[in-house]
């Protein structure tokens, strides 16, 4: 399974940031070798007074 660099992450934002602005990087690795060893990242789902988490910030599915 892969393994994050940190256990837990968090990140604070100041109110009106810019669209596209950088908030956070995470990473993870996979000891398993080639195709296997890919870690790809997602959003889970979730809301932020109401509004459902993915209309506020999105992930690089490639990059964390």
């Amino acid at each position: 399974a892969p393994v994050f660099a940190e256990e837990r992450y968090s990140a604070r934002l100041a109110e009106n940031n810019a669209a596209g602005a950088l908030v956070l990087t995470v990473r993870a690795t996979d000891a398993d070798w080639g195709q296997n060893a890919r870690v790809r990242y997602r959003l889970g789902e979730g809301r932020v007074r109401g509004a459902p988490l993915s209309s506020l910030v999105s992930v690089q599915a490639e990059t964390g």
